[in-house]
Formats: C-alpha cells, sequence, structure tokens
C-alpha cells in the first residue's frame, strides 16, 4: 500500500514544473540597469509616464531587468520627475509641462514601450494614445476609470494587436499565487464556495503637500474626479484573486461606505464594504477601512475540504475537519492522507517551507515536513519565491516584448477587475444591487 502511494506522489511530482512554472531568473545583487555591451535587439526601448510614488517603485525594479531601458520620463510635477531619473539613473529624456506632454514623448521613434502610472483618470487615453503610437503598453491597474473606456481600450487593442498590454496587477505574477490557484484546481480545497477578503490600514492615506495649488495632484486618490477610492487602490487586486479562484466575473454587487472617521475634505470613502456575488451561489465578501490595522490584508479562500488564507509571501492551508459520522474511506480522500496529524488541521500547514534545521523539534517542525510530502502528493515542491512578484511582471512584460512570451496580466482580465471596480463604487453611490450586464452569445 504506500508503495503505490509513493508512486502516485512521484508520478505528480513529474507534472509539477509544468503546472505552475514560472521564469527561473533572478534579479542579482548589484546587477547593471542594461547589458554592459547590449545587442540593439535584446534591450527594450521604454519611457515612463508617470513617477510619482508608485512609477518609482516600478522604476526600482527595472533597474535590475537587463532586457529594458529607460530612455525617457515624463510627469507634470516637477519633483516627481526629477525623483523618477534619480531612481532608474539612465540619464532619460525628460518631458513635463501639461497633462497631454505624454503625446509628444510617444512621437519618438526609438522608443518601443511605455509604461503608465499615473492618477486613475488618465489611464484609458494615454493607453489608447500608445497603442496608436505604435508603442508596447504596460499600465498600472485598474486599466480604466469609467465604463465606456473598457470598450474605446479594447479597439485601441484589436487595431494595434501586434502591441502588447499588459496591467500590473502583480498577484498574478507571484509564484505563491500561482502556486495557491493550482492547488485549488487540483482540488485540495474540495468545492470553493467563499472568499473573505480585507485590506485594513490606519492612517489617513494623505500625503504632505508643501505648496496648497498641489493638493489634488498630490493627494488624487482622494478626489472622486480622479480616483475610484479605497476600491480602485486596493480592492482591485482582491477582486482580481476572487475572479482568479472562482475562475468567473461577479454577476452582482451589494457595497456601502462613507466619510465617517477622517473628517478632513475628502471625497472617496475612508471605508468600504461589499458582497460580490458569482455564478453557482460563490461569494466574495470584502471590507477596506483607514482606522485599524490589525487584520491587515489578505485572501480567505474557502472550499468544503479546506481553506487557503494567502496574501503576499506567505500562504497557509486549513483542511476542514471531517465530521463525526462521515467514514474512515472518506477521511482518507484527503490530499495529504495520514501524514498531517490533528494539531495540523487545527493550526494550519504552511504551503512554501524553507530549510528549519532539526525537524524532530515542536510543531511546527515536525508538520513543515508533512507539508513538503503534502505539496509532493499535489505536484508542487520545492517551492521558492523566485522574485518579488512586481519584478516578475516587469521582467514578463519585457519578454513579452522582445521573445513574444504570452502576457501574464492580458485585456481580458483587466477589464473584469476594472468592472468589478467601478460596479462596486456604483453600488456605494446609489445604495442600490449593481448586476453586471449579461454577455452576448
Amino acid at each position: 500500500m504506500e508503495n503505490k502511494k509513493e508512486v502516485t506522489r512521484r508520478d505528480f511530482l513529474k507534472a509539477a514544473t509544468a503546472a505552475v512554472a514560472v521564469g527561473s531568473a533572478k534579479p542579482l545583487a548589484g546587477a547593471p540597469a542594461i547589458l554592459a555591451s547590449p545587442n540593439p535587439n535584446s534591450v527594450v526601448h521604454f519611457g515612463m509616464i508617470g513617477t510619482g510614488t508608485e512609477g518609482c517603485t516600478l522604476l526600482s525594479f527595472l533597474t535590475t531587468i537587463p532586457e529594458g531601458r529607460c530612455i525617457a520620463t515624463c510627469d507634470i510635477y516637477p519633483p516627481n520627475l526629477k525623483k523618477g531619473v534619480e531612481t532608474i539613473g539612465t540619464n532619460p529624456a525628460t518631458y513635463t509641462g501639461g497633462p497631454t506632454e505624454y503625446r509628444r514623448m510617444l512621437e519618438r521613434k526609438d522608443m518601443d514601450a511605455v509604461l503608465i502610472a499615473t492618477p486613475l483618470s488618465m489611464h484609458a487615453q494615454m493607453v489608447v494614445d500608445a497603442l496608436n503610437a505604435g508603442k508596447h503598453v504596460f499600465v498600472e491597474k485598474t486599466m480604466y476609470f469609467k465604463e465606456e473606456e473598457g470598450n474605446q481600450i479594447k479597439k485601441a487593442a484589436e487595431a494595434n494587436s501586434k502591441q502588447v498590454l499588459q496591467i500590473g496587477l502583480q498577484r498574478r505574477s507571484s509564484t505563491l499565487y500561482r502556486v495557491g490557484m493550482e492547488m485549488i484546481r487540483k482540488g485540495a480545497l474540495g468545492k470553493v464556495m467563499f472568499v473573505r477578503a480585507q485590506w485594513h490600514r490606519n492612517g489617513n492615506w494623505r500625503r504632505p503637500v508643501a505648496d496648497p495649488r498641489y493638493e489634488r495632484m498630490i493627494n488624487w486618490r482622494m478626489y472622486k474626479e480622479y480616483s475610484g477610492g479605497l476600491m480602485a487602490e486596493l480592492a482591485s487586486h482582491q477582486i482580481d484573486v476572487a475572479n482568479w479562484a472562482f475562475g468567473a466575473e461577479p454577476l452582482s454587487v451589494v457595497a456601502t461606505g462613507g466619510i465617517d472617521y477622517w473628517k478632513d475634505g475628502r471625497e472617496t470613502c475612508d471605508n468600504i464594504e461589499a458582497i460580490f456575488e458569482y455564478p453557482e451561489g460563490r461569494k466574495l465578501l470584502y471590507s477596506s477601512i483607514l482606522y485599524n490595522a490589525h487584520f491587515q490584508f489578505n485572501e480567505q479562500i474557502m472550499g468544503d475540504q479546506g481553506t487557503l488564507i494567502i496574501t503576499t509571501g506567505n500562504g497557509m492551508y486549513y483542511h476542514e475537519a471531517v465530521h463525526k459520522a462521515t467514514t474512515g474511506a472518506a477521511k482518507e480522500n484527503w490530499w495529504a492522507g495520514a501524514t498531517v496529524t490533528q494539531e495540523a488541521e487545527q493550526k494550519g500547514i504552511p504551503l512554501f517551507p524553507e530549510e528549519t534545521g532539526n525537524a524532530q523539534g515542536g510543531f511546527m517542525e515536525r508538520e513543515l515536513l508533512y507539508a513538503r510530502r503534502w505539496l509532493a502528493s499535489m505536484g508542487i515542491y520545492e517551492y521558492e519565491e523566485p522574485h518579488e512578484p512586481r519584478w516578475s511582471e516587469l521582467h514578463n512584460l519585457m519578454l513579452s516584448i522582445r521573445d513574444g512570451k504570452p502576457v501574464v496580466v492580458p485585456l481580458e482580465i483587466g477589464m473584469a477587475d476594472a468592472l468589478g471596480v467601478i460596479y462596486g463604487n456604483r453600488s456605494i453611490e446609489t445604495g442600490q444591487k449593481v448586476v453586471w450586464p449579461k454577455k452576448e452569445a
């Protein structure tokens, strides 16, 4: 009996890399921004539109991706523009001035791609303009701000089908999340019916502004003219995780929210709560608040056989305890079989343990060994997060442009995520349940 079980585990293991493989290249400490003697065909020349906090974060990762070189940056706020140049360190050309200055940058014939990290309200027009200018495009989530902008982007993408369009939902580039989704597909959680997610912070979300003239520019996330608020900036990531886990888009949403704590002139909510309904009665229960950070952020994916609690850099699996009336045969119908103790069912199993030394020690040490065996039985083993997911998504972008590698977050995923944000906010604004339009057959 044991031999048969081991053979099965080996068979699963053979398929492991095919199931969850991602790029194996890793950023090297002190790696140069570009190759020392680059082949002109091997380096993607790109520009960055928007060099505020998010844009500079992307630029910091791009400094260690040798397949790309930043040749231009654009921002209407001079301090941000200066910071972007300092961050990338490649002496790019700079474009500043009015809100349409980016179009002058798009005229460059030596630029292959643009990355867009501007306020949400600007995304759609910039994406359309960049595609029509013949550029490959990376745009931060959410892909667009208003419902009608989705078809505008879709038409531009179809008219420029040779251009890469990738959306910045970095959990899709995380090995941890990819393996978690593979666990769901392989049945480790049983029938997945419910996702509970939250992103809780304790702070006013406000950035300091030296000159009051720049208040709306710097704190754009607080104003409805530019921003989708918490639903766009935080919930968008977790709506996408639920879409991914369920393998479907929502059917409806009912949501509420308000400005109930930070009475400081903001227009977007400081708390939101939402229920998204999916096909077959599946649901996402979501909350985001700005006045308590105790529960921080994660996604809790629940099936009738187990629960996966996952967030960036960490994942735990909890087996669903079998009812006392269930037969012993049914209890054995679990991936880990008899190797996982009852204590592990209560305290959870770390999904991707690192080396820990003496495995004969306490509870967690023993369960790390059991976790490895359990992962092997599912065809997933020797987990390692090769690099930070944002690095991975940007590396994938460069390889998609240069080598034709499939885009990790294509148009369809970006559109589904954007609609979740738009309809969630619409429900908050109207106090009504919002239903997704039926798709044409």
